[in-house]
Parts: C-alpha cells; structure tokens; sequence
C-alpha cells in the first residue's frame, strides 16, 4: 500500500520531535554534564528515530543524529583550503619572554588598556569546523595553515560535536570554528588497553592516538576511539558579529559547543603570571592533557591593531610549562605479565616525590626501548609521567653510573620463561615485545577469555577484546568458564566506556550473549578443546581429535594418544617395542631430550598400534608401508596429554561436571567399537586428500575448511607434494597456483568441491 501525504507527514513531524529533543539530550550529556534522562530511555528515543528513517530513508537528512558514521570507508582524504589562515602561536617557556609579549602589545595599542583571557591550552590536534546556515558541512586539519585535510566524516562520529547549531535559528550565513580534538586521560588508557588485549603496539601518548585516529579512512574505526573536542577560536563568520574572545565563548555556549570551564582574565603582567602558576598547579586535576596556557588579547578590534606574522598572531602567545621530572635511582627491573600474555619491564625506584604523588615503579614499555636508552640496574634515572599520567624513564644521568653496571639482557634476565607461569616466551617478529606463549597462564585472563569465546571455538557472539577488557577488568569474570554464571543484569550495565564518557553494553548485547552463551553448552569436542587455548592445537586438531573421541572425559584419559605417542617413540628409536605406560612415556621422551634412552617392558608392537590407530585416519603408512606419518604430530599431542594431567586440566574436568557440561565427539568415529569406526572412516568422501584454500570463497574459509574435515579429508596451509587439490575462489594470487602448477597439483573451484563433498569422490 502506498504511503499518502498525511502518513509522510505524520512521519515528518514525529522524526523533527526526536530529532530536537535527541539534540537536546545530546547537549545535556555531552556539553553540559546535565544528563536528564538515563542510558534506556535515551537508547529507546535513538531507536525510534532510527525505525522511522529505515521506513522514510526519503526523510533523512546529513544532520540527523544517526548519521554520525559513514558506512563505507574513504580512499584518500581530499585536501581543502582554509577560508582564512590556520595559524599557529608562538610559544615560550620563559615568563621574561611573555612579559616582553606584555610590553609589545601595550606599545601597540598605545593609549589602550589590554585585557586578556588565559585558556589552558590543550595537548591534541587542532581543526576547523565549518557550518553553513546551521548545517555542519566541512572539518579540515590544520595541514600547512592554508590548506589542511577533510576529515568531516572523522569528526561526525564525535558524540559532543553538534551537526547542526543548537537553538531556534535564524543562523549566521556561516560560522566557522576552531578548537582541538583529543583523547582524556581515562579514554587513553582504555584505548591502550584494548589494544594490548588484541596484540598490538600502544599509543605513546593521547596526542599522537587523536592524530592517528583522525587520519584512519575508515570511520567506523574512529567511531570506536574515545574521541572528544573543545573548541575556542573562530574562523570565518558571515552573518553575526562578535567582537571579542569572552562574547564567541558565550556564542560557542549558545550553538552547542564545548568549551574550556577554566578561564581567567587579566589586564597586566602581574595577574598573567598569577593565572599561568594557577593553572600549573592545577593542571593536573583536569580530565585530559594540557601541557601550557594560552594568552590572547580580548578584543578583536585590537587583534586588528596589533595584526599578524607571517605564521602566528601577534596578540597571543602560549606559555609552556616544562614538564616535571625528577632523578632516582633505578634499582632493579622486574617483568610483568600482562592479561594478553606481553612481557613488559618495570623500573623499581628509590621512591620519589613528582607531579603530586610519590613514584617507587616506572614503565621501561620493551626490550628495544632499555636497550636504546642503555638503562642498567643501579643506574641513576630521569623519570616523568608521561602525558602526566603513566610514569616513565626519560633517559640515564650517565655520570652517576655505578662501575659494575651491565647492560640489561631481557631473555636471560627472566632464564627464557615466563615469570607468571614459567613456559616458553617468544619475542613477536612483529613488535618489540615478548609474550609468554600459554595460554592457560594465570595472567593472561583477557586473552584466554577472548579465544575462548573466538568463533571457530565457543563462538560467544557479542564477546570482542573491548568487551573481554570490561569483564575482567570488573570484576565479572576471572577464568573463561566464569561466563557460565554471568546473569542479564550485570551483564547490560556492564560499562564499555570510561569513567568520565560511560557506554553500557545494554540489554539486547547482554541477552545475545548470554544466548550464545547457552548454546555453547551444547558445542562438541572440537570447539571445546580450540577453545581451551593448549599450544599447538588449532582447528584441524581440534577436529580430528573431535571425531575419534566419545567426549571430553574420554579425551582427559585418552588411549588414543598414548597409543600414538608410542607409536611415534617406536619409529623414532626413543623406546624399543612395544608399548610403556603414559607414565613412561613422559620420561623416555625426556631422556629422548637428553640423549639417554631407556628400555621398557614390552606391551604393545609397532604393527598392533598401527592397526588400531589406521582405521581412526590419525596415520598414513608409507609407500613402503613400514614409515609412518601422523595427522597429530607429537608435540601437539603430548601438550594435550599434559594439559588434562595438570591441575589446570583436572580442575577444568571438575568445573564442567559441576556445570553439567561433558562435550561430546562428533561423527561415528567416537564409537567404541573399532570396526564400527573403521568402517566409518572408510565411508568418508575424502579420506586422505589434503586439500590447500586460497582466494574469496562464499563462505568464510574455516566453514569450507570445516567442510573437508567433517568428509574426512585434511587441510593445509601451504601448496607441496602432499597436497591433493588447491581450492581457488576469487581474487586468487599467484604464487599458490603457480606452485601447484609446478607441483601438478590439481586446481578446482568451489562448485567442484561442493561436488566432491556431495557425491563422495573426486
């Protein structure tokens, strides 16, 4: 049924009342810290608007408060010119040079008595927003001063930046404005935090992480960076006049904007100095960094007088505060694990007094960063907070070394292990840092929390790294299992955001994942045991571990791989036949280690273990039929022995009982009886082919993958020998087909697959 004027128009009218009233809301929220309704009821109104515009796209306007972020990430950003020049100021750290600045604007304007105001000046990045007739339209950076880059659709995802001007109107033809957009101190150290959780480098300080996120093309990835921005200049502005700095604060007020709530005024050099030591003792009660103050002439029509230099204002100046350090001596480096399993140095300090609290730890952040400053135990250090927050070791007071100071080796300063749980460590090729390699280390809750709930394991949708960060951080969970107790409630309330900007996680977030939750009581063995985070176990064994297993109990006691790991010690010479106990087994594969094998009891021969395990398809004979290799390699499955030997294994067992939760074996290959798996084993579609994925498939390749293994074939990585087929999608790049080529590997496309898997050949 077609909609007629009246229907349009009631839509209209009820779309300008959220509209108004979401802005309204928003203004409260974000520029006035007046909220006067909660999260709920504000989400309800924002769903509403966003319900009406699904059914009358025709109705939505650039404006609209659900157009924040752009759908479709940019290619390049378009370099814009400013209408007037972006200057910068001159700064100083001398208070002798902005008493000079005193008496140069005084000499200027003669007989005229300056007023000033003093603002704290930010440390972030500076931009230009522009509206027209009300409608924001254009956010430029800085760039060179005359020209800087469009970064509009950046800016929209701001939640304090109004996309229209607040109030009834009529608006100014244009009202530019200019300000700076940064990151506070508690969005900083989530935004770091999370980025830890998922592997990668932090953010040196807020500064640099506002640049960064404003240069990402893709506006979905700023929208989820704690950006914000005050705003205290203008630009141009056709259509209203303003005549000094304190009445475009009161028109910055009016339209919306946020603006600094410290400021003070002064009229001579007594009372500029008296406001910059103000502001320097309290600079660190602010909710983000400022590094100066920022002094500026208040009327325009003596800004006009004293005019401009080629690059800066001559009626402002910045003061610079320096920033506040101390020297201490350095007397050990301990090493922390963090919740993703990155090694990271800490200084322990003579305690010192700096920035208004007392010091005794700071950050040496990696290996790469000690070594360039050349920082040894008992050296005499400079340390800072960093962005006034994170305390840190500038650099070393070389002529205060002690003589019997070494440079610091991180590996052999921790024997190689990890300190948390003592496993292997391994340095990531990518960044200059170590990680302990165990999953099931103690300190690693957000990482082992985050894989459990991957999607080729639990698949706990809803279940992120910011959400992993929030749960453990909170409280809510400790051991991945904890989620198993999570309740509706909690859950919604959970805080993603920060102290200052909260964002709950809300109710239909928590009842998804609580449904998701639930279904993974009923996941089989495969995804279970991926989930479980034991080295070396990746899908593929998961699978095939999955498939010749009843359920986790049987998994925990496994004949099967004792039977293969005895195998494997036969072949390699590591014990004479036949077969020891698994008790044994743990002691001939270290004296194996050590060169110093021992002679076992005989139980079991080579060819009786190969018969029971043959029909499972975890072995294939060679051409010769004597030389054996193994689908699970023995590294892989002696992890999995140990693990379910250790009490993190047992106490795991002990927990699903009491959650009434025994995963279950997939496939006719978990039966008992070994004819009846043998004779299932025999029956599967592509048993023994090995099969490579490349290119874009219709599905995602693990569910292909998934796929080949259920019909008993494997699959591998990389193009070789043993590769049977080279599965090729679209976009395909040219070394794994031309290494089949070369290999006479046979090349097949997804709908010869899909085949194959149907009819049981190829």
């Amino acid at each position: 049924m077609n909609p007629t004027p009246t229907d349009i128009a009631a839509a209209r009218a009820r779309i300008d009342v959220l509209r108004t009233e979401i802005r309204r809301h928003d203004r409260l929220y974000y520029v006035e810290a007046a909220p006067e309704i909660s999260d709920h009821d504000y989400d309800r109104l924002y769903q509403e608007l966003k319900n009406l515009e699904q059914s009358w796209p025709e109705l939505v306007t650039p404006d609209s408060p659900t157009q924040r972020v752009a759908g479709e990430p940019l290619t390049a950003f378009a370099t814009k010119p400013h209408a007037l020049p972006m200057l910068s100021l001159d700064n100083t750290y001398d208070e002798n040079d902005l008493r000079r600045f005193h008496d140069y604007v005084c000499r200027g304007l003669r007989d005229e008595q300056p007023v000033y105001v003093i603002e704290p000046k930010i440390d972030g990045v500076s931009i230009s927003v522009r509206y027209e007739h009300g409608q924001l339209v254009q956010a430029l950076t800085r760039g060179d001063g005359s020209q800087g880059d469009d970064v509009t659709a950046n800016l929209k995802t701001i939640p304090s930046l109004p996309l229209r001007l607040a109030g009834p109107g009529p608006f100014p033809e244009v009202f530019e404005v200019r300000g700076e957009v940064f990151i506070s101190k508690s969005g900083f150290q989530l935004l770091n935090a999370r980025r830890q959780a998922q592997g990668e480098d932090e953010f040196a300080n807020a500064r640099n992480a506002a640049a960064g996120t404003l240069k990402l093309l893709d506006p979905r990835q700023v929208a989820e960076r704690p950006l914000d921005v005050l705003f205290y200049a203008q630009g141009e502005i056709i259509g209203l006049e303003i005549t000094s700095q304190q009445q475009l604060f009161q028109a910055l007020a009016d339209y919306g904007f946020r603006t600094q709530a410290w400021r003070r005024t002064a009229d001579d050099f007594t009372s500029i100095a008296a406001a910059i030591r103000e502001l320097l003792a309290a600079k660190h009660d602010f909710l983000y960094d400022i590094d100066g103050a920022v002094i500026k002439v208040d009327s325009f029509a003596q800004r006009e007088i004293l005019g401009l230099t080629a690059k800066a204002p001559s009626w402002a100046r910045a003061f610079k505060y320096e920033p506040e350090r101390r020297e201490t001596r350095l007397r050990a480096i301990t090493v922390q694990v963090g919740r993703t399993g990155v090694l990271t140095p800490v200084a322990e300090l003579e305690p010192v007094a700096l920035a208004g609290s007392t010091i005794a730890r700071a950050t040496l952040h990696n290996e790469d960063e000690i070594a360039r400053k050349d920082i040894r135990i008992g050296d005499m250090v400079r340390i800072e907070k960093a962005g006034d927050v994170i305390p840190a070791v500038v650099n070393v007071v070389l002529g205060k070394r002690p003589p019997d100071a070494k440079p610091f080796d991180f590996f052999q300063h921790v024997g190689g292990k990890c300190p948390s749980c003592g496993s292997d460590i391994q340095r990531d090729p990518q960044f200059a840092a170590w990680r302990c390699l165990n999953l099931q280390c103690p300190a690693q809750s957000v990482r082992r929390l985050g894989h459990f709930a991957a999607r080729q394991a639990l698949d706990l949708e809803g279940l992120g790294g910011v959400v992993a960060e929030a749960l453990v951080e909170q409280g809510l969970v400790r051991e991945p299992l904890d989620v198993f107790a999570l309740e509706q409630e909690p859950l919604a309330s959970l805080n993603l955001g920060t102290t200052d900007a909260p964002r709950q996680f809300g109710t239909n977030n928590a009842k998804r994942l609580l449904d998701a939750i639930a279904r993974a009581r009923e996941m089989p063995l495969s995804n279970w045991l991926l989930a479980l985070g034991i080295p070396e176990v990746g899908a593929a064994t998961a699978f095939h571990i999955g498939r010749t297993h009843r359920d986790m109990r049987d998994l925990a006691e496994s004949s099967v791989l004792r039977d293969l790991l005895a195998l494997l010690a036969i072949q390699d010479g590591v014990l004479p036949e036949p077969q020891p106990s698994l008790a044994e087994l743990g002691d001939l594969f270290a004296a194996a280690e050590a060169r110093q094998p021992k002679a076992l009891t005989a139980k079991a021969s080579k060819d009786e273990l190969v018969a029971r395990l043959q029909p499972l398809g975890l072995i294939k004979l060679g051409s010769n039929g004597v030389y054996v290799t193994t689908v699970i390699g023995p590294k892989t499955a002696r992890n999995i022995v140990d693990f379910f030997a250790s009490e993190t294994g047992k106490e795991l067992l002990q927990r699903l009982e009491e959650l009434g939760i025994n995963p279950p074996g997939t496939g006719a290959e978990a039966e008992t009886e070994t004819d009846a798996t043998a004779e299932a084993a025999g029956a599967t579609p592509l048993a023994g082919k090995t099969f490579v994925i490349t290119g874009t498939l219709s599905e995602e390749r693990e569910a292909v993958a998934a796929k080949i293994r259920a019909a008993g074939g494997t699959v591998s990585s990389a193009v070789s020998r043993n590769t049977n087929y080279l599965v090729a999608g679209a976009n395909v790049g040219a070394r794994k087909t031309e290494k089949a080529a070369q290999l006479g590997v046979r090349v097949i496309g997804e709908e010869e697959l899909r085949a194959m898997l149907k009819q049981g050949g190829g």
